[in-house]
């Protein structure tokens, strides 16, 4: 396999570049390809794997190469061969970066580019160059590896795409890019790539190529002329027009760059101005036509809209009044872009025509005739105009007027099934009936002017005129009495005992108790005590507290239809007693006994009252024919109160009983031995035994019954005990 084998001088002469033309344009001739860098160009060898070498000066035939430059000097221009890459099976992909620039469609890239002649009976290994784009600004991003493209993913142009054998020039030949389908200029790169897959100096393809003469030539923006005459328009009324263009490169786009379209038209990027205008005036405003090069042209225009007449009024209704009707409606659904200056609604039988003009709505539009029937329409006035009239209302039928007089009514009292009559009555002005009912059922009800009662309240009556063919219905007058709850009698008698001893906690029952006149609420009569220091109540129970004056009050509620009875009381009056009515009772157990019996005594005492006592006195002497030596007495029971110390003794019984309350008792028992008399004589003569119960001479209590103070009991001693019995403490004598 035969290559072009150009070997490049470890010192390449270099000549100098001719130089840029301008900020962005630029020439290229490669005279020194070490000063790319510097004027802005990038150069790397992305090729797998990585051969010996990059781009390079050009080789001169003068200098062993395979062709001189396009121009200059003979080795001024860049090459590239298959040593970018090494063996037969790798990927070449050199790069070679232009200058930076913003790039806009219409800028022009050329160049030259050959390849070495194939000699005679040689073999052509092909070669191919890539021109890429990238829009990334300065960037110099290739990727990396042979199939790496970084940024510059856009294909302007390859030079024999396939690597077909003589598919690459073998002479200098210009190859011109146009740079379009931008959407608008761009900061970007241009890049050369050699890029040949199989390269390599033992590879299919890849040879040597040289570059020469890179011209790059923006465009040049020539003059973009807007035109077009958009009309004046109306409001609410659709509006297009058509704007046009001469100079811009490509289907430009057009835009209002200054002041304010009419409210609802917009500007397409196709020029075309269209919408339904929804705002009057006139609007100036600025269009730029710019297409993808960055060229522009602008033009100033005007437009006036017009109001239109106001649409048709709306849910137009009608009230039919005295004489007249009040119109109303909604405003319209278009005011055809000015204010409405007024409204003209017009009623019409058929025959005649009634109209008023007013602001606003409603319109009062008067002279009708009564019972006759109309139809009413409104129509919106604007600075353009009248509108078309709205629809029709629905007929009505003006009504003459109506009052009613209705004066105030008396209160009255609640009575079973009472009924009063209204007075006064009501009178309306059309001179027609009125009639009359409740609003309030639960109180009163009516029946043509009679008012019967329910219960007590406030009572509503009403008034009402229903009209006929030549008057409207009266409007309901009311009238409010008070119909007051009647009142209700308590009677409580004097109470059948007015005085009463006092003893803390003792109660008695009020009699007689307080009665009710009929009617009356039903509530039961409630007692309470108006002196609570003295006497409480509980039911128809007191309870004494204190001695004093103990007032007692009865009162009744009332309801709905009663109000309470008024309340009524009596007085006990409670007194602190001053006498002690004190009893005593001696009883023996047997009347007859024999000498050596044993007998028994029973002594009973208590306090009637109505005072408690203190130091109350019982006294028993023992009678001379019982044996001192053998009497022993003993406090059996006590009933309300307590057996007093000692509770039991021997001889004479003489105790002290410190408390003796009313209605308290106690027992006593005493037994002793019946011995002979003093005189043999008097042995079986009867005997006594007498007991008494004593207030201390220091009380200021009385006794009011002093004959049941003491109390005897009798035995009589027989001379055989024959007749004797046991009675628990004698036996049988025999």
């Amino acid at each position: 396999m035969n290559k072009t084998r150009i070997r490049l001088a470890a010192t390449i002469l270099l000549a100098s570049l001719s130089g840029s033309a301008g900020a962005q344009a630029f020439t290229e001739n490669f005279d020194d390809i070490g000063l790319l860098a510097g004027n802005g160009w990038f150069l790397q060898n992305n090729s797998t794997p990585l051969g010996a070498t990059s781009w390079f000066q050009g080789n001169n035939v003068a200098n062993g190469g395979p062709f001189d430059a396009y121009n200059g000097a003979a080795n001024a221009y860049i090459g590239a061969n298959f040593n970018n890459t090494t063996g037969g099976t790798g990927t070449i992909s050199n790069w070679l970066v232009t200058p930076n620039r913003t790039l806009r469609n219409g800028d022009v890239f050329t160049f030259y580019t050959r390849k070495p002649v194939t000699p005679a009976g040689g073999i052509d290994y092909p070669d191919r160059l890539e021109v890429r784009l990238s829009t990334n600004g300065a960037s110099t991003n290739v990727g990396t590896g042979g199939a790496g493209m970084g940024d510059f993913t856009a294909l302007l142009l390859s030079i024999n795409p396939s690597l077909v054998a003589g598919g690459y020039p073998f002479n200098w030949t210009q190859y011109t890019i146009t740079i379009s389908g931008l959407p608008a200029p761009t900061s970007g790169r241009l890049a050369f790539r050699y890029f040949v897959t199989n390269g390599g100096p033992t590879g299919s393809s890849s040879d040597y190529i040289g570059i020469d003469n890179a011209v790059y030539t923006p465009y040049v923006c020539p003059a973009v002329t807007v035109s077009g005459t958009p009309g004046n328009g109306t409001w609410g009324q659709a509006y297009s027009a058509t704007l046009s263009q001469t100079g811009a490169l490509g289907a430009p786009s057009y835009a209002v760059t200054a002041g304010n379209l009419p409210q609802g038209l917009t500007l397409s990027a196709g020029g075309i101005l269209s919408g339904t205008p929804t705002l009057t005036g006139t609007f100036d405003f600025t269009v730029t036509a710019n297409d993808a090069s960055g060229c522009s042209g602008s033009r100033s225009f005007a437009i006036t809209i017009v109001p239109a007449f106001p649409g048709a009024p709306m849910d137009v209704s009608a009230t039919a009044g005295d004489a007249q009707a009040s119109v109303s409606w909604a405003p319209p659904a278009t005011d055809g872009g000015a204010v409405i200056e007024n409204y003209t609604a017009t009623c019409t039988d058929g025959t005649s025509n009634h109209s008023e003009t007013v602001n606003a709505p409603p319109a009062i539009v008067t002279g009708l005739a009564n019972g006759t029937a109309y139809t009413c329409s409104v129509a919106a006035t604007n600075v353009a105009g009248t509108g078309a009239a709205s629809a029709a209302s629905t007929s009505v039928i003006p009504m003459g007027e109506q009052t009613i007089t209705f004066g105030a009514q008396s209160g009255q009292t609640y009575g079973l099934d009472g009924t009063f009559p209204i007075d006064p009555l009501a009178v309306a002005s059309s001179g027609l009936a009125v009639t009359y009912g409740s609003t309030t059922a639960g109180i009163c009800t009516v029946n043509g002017t009679t008012v019967s009662i329910v219960s007590a309240g406030t009572c509503t009556l009403t008034a009402d005129q229903a009209g006929d063919t030549a008057w409207n219905p009266a409007q309901q007058v009311t009238q409010s009495l008070v119909i007051a709850p009647a009142g209700q009698t308590l009677t409580f008698p004097a109470q059948a005992v007015t005085t009463r001893w006092f003893k803390a906690g003792s109660t008695f029952a009020i009699a007689p108790l307080a009665s009710s006149a009929e009617p009356h609420s039903g509530a039961s009569i409630v007692y309470s005590s108006l002196s609570a220091g003295v006497c409480t109540v509980s039911g128809t129970n007191v309870t004494m507290v204190a001695e004093g004056t103990c007032t007692i009050a009865a009162d009744q509620a009332g309801n709905g239809n009663y109000s309470a009875a008024a309340q009524v009381t009596v007085q006990v009056t409670l007194v602190t007693p001053t006498e002690a009515d004190l009893w005593i009772e001696t009883s023996a157990w047997k009347a007859t006994a024999v000498i050596g019996d044993t007998v028994g005594y029973s002594i009973n005492l208590g306090n009637l009252g109505p005072a408690h006592a203190a130091n109350v006195r019982v006294v028993d002497l023992v009678p001379t024919r019982l044996d001192p030596a053998t009497v022993v007495w003993q406090c059996m029971e006590a009933v309300g109160t307590s057996c007093p110390p000692p509770g039991s003794g021997t001889g004479n019984l003489d105790v002290v009983i410190p408390t003796l309350p009313r209605d308290a008792s106690l027992q006593f028992e005493l037994f002793g031995v019946v011995i002979p008399a003093t005189d043999p004589a008097n042995d079986f003569t009867p005997f006594d035994n007498t007991a008494s119960v004593s207030l201390p001479s220091s009380s200021a209590l009385t006794d009011p019954v002093p004959g049941n103070n003491a109390s005897t009991a009798t035995i009589t001693v027989l001379s055989r005990p024959d007749a004797l019995f046991t009675d628990g403490f004698d036996v049988p004598q025999r």
